[in-house]
């Protein structure tokens, strides 16, 4: 009897460590998978971008990123899956060679499409903007077109379609036999409006979003005058010349944000458009 309970107890204790034995390996095999599939890492893509350019792209109060192509990126990112973006600040001057040098992946911030950018540089087109003029609130010029500006004191950012526009602009006062316009340029948008609100400048030349925003954030101290067209032109993404692998992730993922509607959604909100083909065919060719 003494033998048959050793027997029971011996064998109860085989079962116990048995299934103690089958129990463990498969936690831990459920915890090795788990590890695997949280550590995968997305693939980084470094953006560069002059972040002092509301409401397109801005640091906020904390330094975070902010602004329309902000949200636009981080849309893409999401229906991508694989990719993280990294923003990086710098200087407007830095753009084109950082991302030529490659500092950068991508550059991402509401630049305009041009022929003598498009000989640098990749572009995926994905917004249509125009040109608005912004005076203080006690001005007592209101320039609606560029035919206004003749003779005037306009600030601009430097190194930027503005400027040649507002040279072009200039050029065709005197040939009708008008005052030059005399152009100060700045680092950034918001140094051009510090300067308009200093009296430095009279006028700040400006893409519409923009200065829709500083009218929005400074109240009756400014105020937008223009009413006629000047440049409307197509913004685009730029990427590195031969990076097919980048244009094809950032190009695939703006295309689904124009099946779906959300690019539309988050431009409208701002006053930009979608631009057609026909923009983009006349823009990149």
């Amino acid at each position: 009897m003494k033998q048959l309970k050793l027997i029971l107890l011996s064998v109860t204790a085989g079962l116990m460590l048995n299934a103690c034995s089958n129990e463990a390996p498969s936690n831990s095999d459920a915890s090795s998978d788990t590890a695997t599939n949280t550590s995968v890492d997305k693939q980084v893509i470094t953006i560069g971008s002059d972040m002092t350019f509301p409401p397109y792209e801005y640091l906020d109060e904390q330094g975070n990123p902010g602004g329309i192509d902000v949200e636009i990126m981080a849309r893409v990112a999401e229906l991508n899956g694989a990719i993280t973006p990294k923003w990086e600040d710098t200087r407007w001057a830095n753009l084109i060679p950082g991302l030529k040098g490659g500092k950068f992946d991508v550059l991402y911030s509401s630049m305009y499409i041009t022929k003598e950018r498009l000989e640098q540089i990749d572009m995926i087109p994905y917004y249509k903007t125009d040109i608005s003029l912004l005076v203080r609130g006690d001005s007592d010029i209101e320039p609606k077109g560029a035919d206004d500006l003749c003779g005037e004191t306009v600030g601009s950012m430097k190194g930027t379609a503005f400027s040649t526009q507002l040279a072009e602009i200039s050029q065709k006062c005197i040939t009708q036999n008008k005052a030059a316009i005399t152009i100060n340029e700045y680092e950034n948008s918001p140094q051009t409006t510090q300067a308009l609100l200093s009296r430095a400048v009279d006028i700040q030349y400006d893409d519409a979003a923009v200065m829709k925003e500083a009218s929005a954030k400074l109240g009756d101290r400014v105020k937008v005058t223009s009413t006629q067209e000047f440049f409307p032109i197509v913004g685009g993404i730029g990427i590195k010349k031969g990076d097919t692998e980048t244009y094809k992730i950032i190009e695939d993922g703006i295309e689904q944000m124009k099946q779906s509607g959300d690019l539309e959604k988050i431009l409208s909100a701002h006053g930009l458009t979608v631009p057609s083909q026909a923009d983009i065919d006349q823009t990149m060719n």
